[in-house]
């Protein structure tokens, strides 16, 4: 018997807006478990002859039939609509397809419409359709109503399932005391401790510092504090995640940076890349087992919530053309064939809004944004086009970001690269402070009342380096070597350095002079000793623009002055910028330096 396509359609009006009513139905993870379809277990990405690429998926069906299909790339323009279909390999289906569609109402709400399509293969899968697949979809519906009836004000307070896993609740009240112990406010242990003890599986099982720090509304660098601080007390794992800079989705992760490696392979856009901490490496936490057991089950690892860079996405088959809407308040966006990764810069000044893709690739550099844009496909094989955001802007914890702080080094000091192993960082900031005239303290002062100087000093600089999100890589003689994620950060530390000294010299019986120096660019992240540590050109800098320092003063490239953060911190009524150039030892040609001189206290 053949069975003809059973096609389903579904609309309501909801009292939400579009985005919100998109965020909820685009994420598919949260919702399929909230809907209680069954987790999947996928292959990486396969393809065959000229079609698309697809994924191999596998579940059991009521926990009991086993089904296999080919999963195809989801497609979408965000806020409006996403596709997604399924060729089932075995299994009592052969084929099936969802739309979800968007519209505005006139109320403000949002018009929601549900198309879905089943092609029977057998009576089995006929009686599933009426049994599962059609309460599945309306399921989706009540979890748009339920959302409201909630009371929620933001997505990450939509309506979750029971935990199927334990909660030890006396381990929880054991290790939230011994974190109440470290030094954070009291108020974030009990944060911490409603979190863990009620959120849902996957939101414990995959804890993101920027979305707890959103949920929290608290600040990003004192959430990560208090998640440190509960990884070291164990109520809490972390792990580091290697992502593609294309799809920027995690492809590898790791319980330990010594196990990081220098190049990864990103299965989807089928190519090898090298592991940046700058980028690439992203810090995540996890509840500890003793105090949940918890998992992250995988319903989809396609849609439109996992790539939110993604703007747009459409399979063109060899032949057709397929338009694409522009948003209106996006910037640095392009078009890129998912895996051949040729691309194609969206600019309001080119002329054509007509786009042609051949197997020699795009037929122009750049396309209009002015209107929305056609893609012609005329190579020879099926394509799967994105309309992206270009720019870098994750919102998450790097190794870059995480390793310039003074608690993650203190805590997690284990925590450093396999021997020989080293990592690129796109951009990191080095502060370098030398103790002028420190063979004349030894001199004046003996050697024990010297070294006891020095070591109050080093105090004194930690304080304030750990102070703005930096942290000590090592001392070398009286001289100390800082690291910081971004330089407006290193630069308030060295004015805080500078300012605050005056007020350190009355404590100590000979007045200390210190130069400071500091440079951003792209070093190379090592294991040396045990530690992590800094090594390259940056570095380098770094050392000898200190050196050009006159004592009371700080020396800085002009690259960071031009630096729109660390330039307002130089606007004050006590500082003096005199710029000037260099030639520094080792290093071809001159460079250009400011030199900032306090002429009184900064007032904060």
């Amino acid at each position: 018997m053949k069975f003809k396509t059973k096609t389903y359609v579904l609309e309501k009006d909801i009292a939400l807006d579009r985005k919100t009513a998109w965020q909820l139905l685009a994420d598919n993870n949260r919702m399929n478990l909230y809907v209680g379809l069954f987790p999947v277990t996928f292959s990486p990405a396969k393809q065959d002859g000229t079609e698309i690429f697809y994924r191999e998926a596998y579940a059991k069906a009521l926990g009991l039939v086993p089904i296999k299909w080919q999963e195809f790339p989801f497609q979408w323009q965000k806020y409006d609509s996403y596709t997604v279909e399924r060729r089932y390999l075995s299994g009592p289906l052969k084929q099936y397809s969802m739309q979800a569609e968007l519209f505005d109402t006139v109320d403000n709400g949002t018009r929601i419409k549900l198309t879905a399509s089943f092609l029977p293969l057998n009576p089995i899968g006929y009686t599933g359709v009426l049994i599962s697949g059609i309460p599945a979809v309306k399921k989706m519906m009540t979890y748009l109503d339920d959302y409201l009836q909630s009371g929620a004000k933001k997505i990450s307070e939509a309506p979750q399932k029971p935990s199927k896993g334990k909660i030890n609740l006396p381990e929880l009240e054991r290790l939230s005391a011994l974190l109440a112990k470290s030094p954070i406010d009291d108020k974030f242990v009990e944060l911490l401790h409603r979190y863990l003890a009620e959120r849902d599986d996957r939101d414990v099982a995959q804890i993101e510092p920027v979305e707890l720090a959103h949920h929290w509304q608290t600040d990003l660098d004192e959430t990560l504090r208090v998640l440190l601080y509960a990884t070291k007390a164990g109520m809490l794992n972390l792990s580091w995640n290697v992502i593609c800079p294309n799809c920027r989705v995690s492809k590898v992760e790791h319980s330990s940076l010594s196990q990081l490696e220098e190049q990864f392979h990103c299965d989807l856009c089928g190519v090898n890349y090298d592991a940046d901490f700058d980028q690439f490496v992203e810090l995540n936490f996890s509840v500890h087992p003793t105090v949940r057991t918890a998992y992250a089950e995988v319903y989809c690892i396609g849609g439109p919530t996992i790539t939110p860079h993604v703007q747009a996405q459409q399979i063109i088959e060899s032949g057709k053309t397929k338009s694409f809407m522009i948003p209106r308040n996006e910037k640095a966006l392009r078009f890129r064939v998912i895996q051949a990764n040729d691309r194609v810069v969206v600019d309001t000044g080119a002329e054509s809004n007509e786009l042609v893709y051949s197997d020699l690739g795009w037929s122009h550099d750049s396309v209009s944004g002015s209107s929305d844009v056609s893609v012609t496909n005329s190579s020879s094989a099926d394509i799967v086009v994105a309309l992206e955001n270009a720019d870098w802007t994750a919102q998450t914890v790097t190794a870059a970001k995480v390793t310039a702080m003074q608690e993650f080094r203190d805590l997690f000091s284990s925590e450093v690269l396999s021997p020989g192993q080293k990592i690129d960082i796109g951009h990191v900031t080095i502060l370098f402070t030398d103790l002028k005239g420190s063979t004349m303290l030894y001199e004046t002062v003996g050697d024990s009342s010297a070294y006891g100087q020095v070591r109050n000093h080093f105090e004194f600089l930690t304080q304030h380096i750990a102070g703005n999100s930096g942290s000590i890589v090592k001392t070398i003689g009286d001289a100390v070597m800082a690291v910081f994620h971004k330089p407006e950060d290193a630069l308030r530390a060295a004015l805080a350095i500078q300012e605050n000294l005056a007020a350190f010299n009355q404590t100590a019986k000979e007045e200390i002079v210190l130069r400071l120096g500091l440079y951003s660019g792209a070093a190379i992240a090592v294991n040396s000793n045990d530690r992590l540590d800094y090594f390259g050109r940056t570095v380098n800098i770094a050392a000898r623009i200190q050196g050009q320092g006159e004592g009371g003063d700080i020396v800085i490239s002009r690259d960071v002055l031009a630096q729109p953060m660390s330039a307002s911190l130089l606007t004050g009524d006590g500082l003096a910028l005199e710029e000037f150039s260099a030639v520094l030892k080792g290093i071809d040609g001159a460079v250009d330096l400011v030199r900032v001189r306090l002429s009184e206290p900064i007032k904060n």
